[in-house]
């Protein structure tokens, strides 16, 4: 009786010794690694470098005074370490019916000449900002390190060309880089990328992206990384979502290479707050370290040889080793483990009874179904009661908590429920067969997205069948195989857990938590083996799913109060200036997460969110309240010629910013006859991307005050009316100095800023 009691409690003491150790492992990987590496990379050289060129942590978008001040110290810092930098001034359009639009870039080019005749390596990081802030981690962090890097290479000799490419209107489209991929006759001679960019202050260095017939790419990363961080799953995933970054643009022409970002802190990213006091300096080493890596591997290598038709899966274990092989060998392998796994359900038939069969089948299905609920009742206390970010919390850990207990919580009730009813060696080959099963379809469709399944399908296989061979007959069971498959798909899906935090919030637990399903399933046959035949280990497992609720319920009552926002952590505010030159001038307040209803309520906007059209086009809900007027000058189109043939009148004229606001644009509704837009002889949009269900919207950013040639046309039987529409600084007033005066310190400006939008309608037939 003792054993069994034992067996039970000392079970679950194991799995939460493992789950916390693995969760402690892994949120190390969630901060960049301290120290430096064994590279000539400077951590302090490089803040000071970054600091020099941001001195004022002002804003500096593309076309701006500002980031023409930027680009002056950057050509300042290359022409100190030997270069002639070159700027390449252009205005570059792009039809992309994401994005369409153009905008005034200026990049800057510098080239280290290698000894050899082939391709170059190219290094990129971009230097303009959003409008709210000073971009110092995206990406002056990026600059800093293609700078350290043209510095170092500056007394190397390598084998290839280095072409260090500072782009400009990154987030104005990745403008910038097309203008380089288009325009520049040095793309002819690049063979890999290097990028660097991020998306919040602070994290590790990850490799992110590569691309197709990576397979050398990533033996070679292997080898030179030191402190790598990367795996093929978040590459996989990546190329499902709709973010780019200027490698977006060279991957589409063909070439691979690899993509650098630090993620974490994401709130500060794209935030007045994206300054030097709050990048995390460990971030900028890590960074640096990587690319004296890879670039100085890059430059001494034959980059034919690179050159491969497969692809490579891999991971990193705890940023100490890159695991490494062929992409083409995983259905091979999840083939050979989901046969190992029937052969273990052919041995172990004698636990597979139809009604020990259904209820192990019960149990699969119960597993994410109550997973799902529990994690929509907690996204209630740990993410939309107190309204956090969506993608980053000051304080995480009690939700964490929350979550992974939860994940032990839902195995211990189903346990609990069929463990007297079935063998636990049914559960457990039920479980990991259709996992398997999973695995083969994840290879054959997606092979980078299957390792974290493939290698815990095999590791189990391999486990069962030793575990089968070495008991006797009378005493068959698969135990100790069950803990294996446990501790081999917690030690990925654990970090899962943590990792999937810089893309789904915790207002978004039920979806969160599903990643924690094939650690649960894994769970549900090792509790179940813990029991014994007396009904002391039924109350003990019934004890301890009570002080797991218990864990949960407090975690979550925990992360309830937390502080939702800080200093460090702000939520996005935005005060604008909202006038349609039609109707009376208005305040606007604009979010990032949930409404702030205190400063709402102190600074006299209405309780309830009313709904409007913005500009014009699209359906909105906002807070307003009136506005002062500022008599602010609205975008103008002047016409200077109209002409009419075959069905298609062409409007040309010159368009003009009212205040050079750091983005001008048209907006127009679907079916609005409009065919076409060309500005600076460029096609800005066309027709296949104005064949959508939803409003269009062309923009253009770094025009200032300078005149814009623009040819609008339209089917002749239509009369359309587009909108223009202008984006400024905030004007001075003494409303909207108050307005800004009152925003909480937990909160920050963010993407476009305080700003003024100002727009008016464009009769194209008067």
């Amino acid at each position: 009786m003792g054993e069994s009691r034992f067996g039970v409690v000392g079970t679950f003491l194991f799995v939460v010794a493992i789950t916390a150790l693995l969760l402690h492992l892994w949120q190390s990987l969630l901060i960049a690694p301290s120290g430096a590496a064994n590279t000539a990379f400077s951590e302090e050289h490089a803040l000071a470098t970054l600091s020099g060129l941001l001195k004022e942590q002002r804003p500096h978008t593309a076309g701006s005074p500002e980031n023409a001040v930027v680009r002056d110290r950057i050509i300042a810092e290359l022409k100190l370490a030997g270069y002639a930098p070159e700027v390449q001034a252009v205005f570059q359009c792009d039809p992309d019916p994401r994005n369409p639009g153009c905008a005034a870039v200026e990049n800057i080019i510098a080239v280290h000449k290698g000894t050899g005749a082939g391709k170059a390596v190219l290094a990129s990081a971009h230097y303009d900002s959003v409008p709210a802030g000073p971009g110092v981690s995206d990406d002056g962090a990026g600059v800093a390190v293609v700078l350290e890097l043209a510095r170092a290479f500056s007394a190397k000799t390598t084998r290839n060309d280095v072409i260090f490419l500072i782009t400009d209107g990154e987030e104005a489209g990745l403008r910038g880089a097309l203008a380089f991929a288009e325009r520049h006759p040095l793309m002819r001679r690049v063979g890999v990328v290097v990028n660097f960019d991020a998306r919040g202050a602070s994290g590790p260095s990850m490799m992110f992206e590569t691309g197709p017939g990576n397979a050398r790419l990533m033996d070679l990363f292997a080898r030179a990384v030191a402190r790598p961080s990367a795996n093929s799953l978040a590459y996989e995933v990546y190329k499902l979502l709709p973010n780019d970054t200027d490698f977006s643009v060279y991957r589409k022409l063909g070439l691979s290479g690899f993509n650098f970002a630090f993620t974490n802190s994401a709130s500060l990213y794209h935030s007045a707050r994206d300054n030097l006091q709050y990048i995390d300096s460990r971030s900028l080493q890590h960074a640096g370290e990587h690319a004296f890596e890879v670039a100085g591997a890059l430059a001494d290598t034959d980059l034919a040889t690179l050159n491969a038709s497969s692809d490579a899966s891999f991971f990193d274990i705890f940023g100490l080793v890159m695991v490494v092989w062929p992409a083409a060998i995983n259905v091979p392998i999840a083939l050979v483990a989901l046969l190992g796994l029937i052969g273990l359900v052919v041995v172990h038939r004698d636990a597979f009874t139809l009604r020990a069969t259904v209820w192990a089948v019960v149990a699969f299905i119960a597993v994410p179904a109550l997973l799902f609920a529990l994690g929509w009742l907690l996204s209630y206390p740990l993410g939309i009661w107190p309204s956090v970010h969506p993608l980053d919390h000051p304080q995480p850990w009690p939700g964490r908590v929350a979550l992974a207990t939860a994940g032990m919580l839902v195995p211990l009730i189903v346990a609990v429920i069929v463990g007297g009813r079935v063998d636990s060696r049914a559960l457990l080959l039920v479980n990991w067969v259709t996992l398997a099963m999973l695995t083969v379809g994840v290879a054959v469709t997606i092979g980078g997205a299957a390792y974290p399944l493939l290698w815990p399908a095999l590791g189990l296989a391999i486990a069962g069948w030793i575990e089968t061979l070495m008991r006797k007959r009378s005493a068959r069971s698969l135990r100790v195989t069950g803990v294996i498959g446990f501790a081999l798909v917690a030690f990925s899906w654990l970090g899962f857990l943590l990792g999937l935090e810089v893309v789904l919030g915790f207002d978004l637990s039920q979806f969160k938590i599903l990643v924690l399903i094939p650690f649960s399933l894994a769970l549900v046959p090792v509790f179940a083996a813990s029991l014994g035949k007396r009904s002391r280990d039924g109350w003990a497992l019934s004890s301890l799913c009570a002080l797991c609720a218990l864990v949960v319920a407090g975690a979550a009552a925990i992360a309830s109060q937390t502080p939702a926002y800080a200093a460090n952590h702000p939520r996005g505010l935005n005060v604008i200036y909202y006038d349609d030159h039609a109707a009376k001038p208005r305040w606007l307040v604009d979010f990032v997460g949930a409404p702030d209803e205190i400063f709402l309520k102190t600074q006299g906007f209405p309780q309830q969110d009313e709904d409007y059209q913005q500009l014009g086009l699209l359906k909105g809900r906002g807070r307003f309240k009136a506005a002062t007027e500022q008599n602010l000058p609205a975008p103008s189109f002047t016409v200077k010629e109209v002409a009419t043939q075959g069905g298609t009148t062409v409007v040309r004229g010159v368009l003009r910013s009212g205040r050079g606001g750091f983005l001008v644009g048209i907006g127009m509704t679907p079916h609005s006859g409009i065919q076409s837009i060309r500005v600076d002889n460029q096609q800005a949009v066309g027709a296949d991307q104005l064949k959508g269900k939803e409003p269009t919207f062309v923009r253009f950013s770094g025009v200032g005050s300078r005149d814009v040639t623009m040819e609008i046309s339209f089917d002749a039987a239509t009369a359309p009316k587009p909108i223009l529409f202008e984006r400024s600084p905030l004007p001075d007033s003494a409303e909207g100095r108050a307005l800004a005066a009152a925003r909480p310190a937990d909160a920050a400006p963010a993407y476009s800023g305080d700003s003024a939008l100002v727009f008016v309608v464009l009769d194209l037939k008067s």
